[in-house]
């Protein structure tokens, strides 16, 4: 995958993850809602696309399990640095594309 296509990628996951803000969401979800915006990802793209984000503090994640139903699914939520890149507020990271059109 070209490192701009990522770019794209990631800035849009934040921008999912701002529509949901304060609350977060399943990966599952914003993989759904990526392949809705006609990106082809797969839960371990997204997955990884996750990972960097938060390695950046622009995420955070947790585990949501219900022991009694044997359901487990991580939850992405954006954190307040995340916000503030969105805003404008924090200087701008080349790793995400926050003009991205589709």
């Amino acid at each position: 995958m070209a490192a701009h296509e990522a770019r794209m990628i990631r800035g849009r996951i934040l921008r999912i993850l701002d529509f949901a803000y304060p609350e977060g969401l399943a990966l599952t979800m914003i993989g759904l809602t990526l392949a809705d915006m006609e990106y082809a990802v797969s839960p371990a793209l997204v997955s990884g696309y996750i990972d960097y984000l938060e390695e950046k503090g622009y995420v955070e994640t947790h585990e949501a399990k219900a022991d009694e139903l044997g359901l487990s699914r991580r939850i992405a939520k954006l954190t307040a640095k995340g916000k503030d890149l969105l805003e404008g507020n924090i200087a701008a990271d080349p790793g995400v594309n926050l003009e991205a059109e589709h």
